[in-house]
This record gives C-alpha cells, structure tokens and sequence, in this order.
C-alpha cells in the first residue's frame, strides 16, 4: 500500500480525468468541484502546520474556476483551459503536502506523532453533535475517547451511543429502540469535525423522530 498516497486523491484525479475530456458537461464540473470541496475540508482541518495552509487558498480558487468555467457561456473556452490548469495544479500540490506532511521513522514506518493523525476523535464529533442537538442534550465521552453516549435530559435511561465497528465505520445504536445500527458511511474525517458533527445530529434526530 502506498501511504504516500490520500485516498481523496486518485478519486480527485478520476473526476479530472473526466473534466479535461469532457469539459462542457455539468456533471464532470460538479463531480470534480465535489472532489476538489472534500480536499479543502481536508486541509482546512489542518492549518495549524504551515503547509498545509498554503494548500487551501489553491483549491479555494480552483473549485472557483470550475464553478466559473461551468457556468459561465462568454469565454468558456478560456475559463475552462484556466479551470483545468488550477484544478490539476491544487491536486498536484495537495499530493505533495500530503506526502511531505506524513512522518516515518528511520525504519520508514509511518509513524505520526500522538494526536496528529486524526484531527478529532470520536467523543470529539459527540460533544460537537449536542451542540447542535441543543441544550437540553448532553454528551459522555467513552473510555480512551473512542465513543461518545449522547442523551436527552428528559429521556433518563435512553441514549444513542456513537461508536466504529471493527471495519472502521461510525455508527449510531439507540438502545431503546431496536437492535440494529444506523451507520454514517457517507462521511470521514476527512470532511471535517463540523460536518461529521451535523450529520450525527440528523441522524440522531432522524432516530427519535421514527418513534
């Protein structure tokens, strides 16, 4: 496995791919515009190292190119050559970040310092989802920070516990409702601990409704 390599990035170039060949379609526009917005998040949750921040005025302007270039019919040509050489150019540069900012050990093992590969944990994305949820919602984070149970006060005894399986993926189980798991394979961490937060919190929402 190469783990020079983000997995945002061979999606991001396919979506090129298909850009630079058919550059007046919509969907190859938005399809790379969307790929190009999860490499923002990416690197806006990461800001604090120098690098890094230098990524995200790139890509800002190259999702803004594409957005232009697609919607724009006076001098598409030119927009849409302009589009493609930021677009190619904020991945290219994404890679390098990416590659340079991952540390290893003299043994070339990946080896990060603590609290560095992950932007948040998953009690993180608990106590940001009652935020939203409101006040009347709280958050305990679970041992070692790998979980969180988020409850309502006027609920005692029922909560909705945030936790990954053994494959990785976040889920929801509501302990007083059914057996099953809601699982939130539509996000990473990669997009960041707002989004991933608003995501739990309308499943949470979506949970209690069905009552």
């Amino acid at each position: 496995m190469n783990t020079s390599l983000t997995p945002l990035t061979p999606a991001a170039r396919a979506a090129y791919g298909v850009y630079a060949t058919f550059p007046r379609r919509r969907d190859a526009a938005t399809a790379l515009a969307a790929r190009l917005d999860r490499m923002l998040a990416y690197a806006s949750a990461r800001t604090q190292i120098t690098i890094w921040a230098t990524v995200v005025p790139q890509l800002d302007s190259a999702i803004a190119d594409v957005h232009t270039a697609a919607t724009t019919r006076r001098g598409r040509r030119a927009l849409t050559r302009t589009a493609r050489q930021t677009a190619r150019a904020a991945i290219e540069t994404f890679e390098r970040a990416y590659a340079t900012s991952l540390p290893y050990d003299d043994h070339g093992r990946y080896h990060p310092a603590p609290g560095t590969e992950y932007p948040f944990s998953v009690s993180d994305i608990g106590r940001a989802a009652v935020q939203l949820l409101g006040p009347d919602w709280h958050a305990e984070s679970s041992s070692w920070g790998v979980g969180a149970c988020i409850e309502h006060q006027d609920e005692p005894g029922a909560y909705f516990q945030l936790a990954v399986d053994e494959d990785g993926d976040l889920y929801i189980w509501a302990n007083l409702r059914d057996n099953n798991r809601t699982y939130l394979t539509d996000v990473s961490s990669a997009f960041g601990l707002p989004t991933v937060a608003a995501r739990v919190a309308d499943a949470v929402r979506g949970i209690r409704d069905a009552d």
